[in-house]
């Protein structure tokens, strides 16, 4: 079961690492992309204004944070609708899981594995159902905020 078990920790962990690793990498890259247009755009600016005063002054204002910061913008999806996009993921994973438990469980010899299998697909299953349950909740709770600043 111990060995199972690990085998299981293999199969789900290092896809997870991986993408995790991944997803890290491009966003880092996205960041040094955008940094590295905004240095040259700022390298621009400075070289065509020169040793003007005023903008010297500007520079030396609070405004110069607002020119020399370096943000990301990411496409914001309103929380209850991305909880519910993440909540729908991860039952659409946990439910397949759960059932190719169950598919595996027929194939083994092994009672005691069976046993096993079939506990970890009626775990994965219940999770996704939870999982779903909470898109679920978002989305009414989404409706609920949606209804209350229309009628402010």
């Amino acid at each position: 079961m111990g060995q199972d078990l690990a085998i299981f920790g293999i199969f789900v962990g290092v896809p997870l690492v991986l993408v995790s690793a991944y997803r890290a990498s491009l966003s880092h890259q996205r960041y040094m992309k955008v940094l590295q247009l905004k240095s040259e755009l700022n390298a621009r600016l400075l070289d065509r204004v020169g040793t003007d005063p005023g903008v010297i002054d500007l520079l030396k204002s609070e405004a110069q944070h607002q020119m020399f910061d370096v943000r990301m913008s990411e496409a914001e999806m309103p929380m209850p609708f991305a909880r519910m996009l993440t909540s729908i993921q991860i039952s659409c994973l946990l439910v397949s899981a759960g059932i190719g438990a169950f598919v595996l469980r027929s194939m083994v010899l092994d009672v005691n594995d069976q046993q096993g299998f079939a506990f970890f697909g009626t775990f994965a299953i219940a999770l996704g159902v939870g999982a779903l349950l909470s898109a679920g909740a978002a989305f009414v709770i989404g409706r609920m905020l949606r209804q209350a600043r229309e009628a402010s």
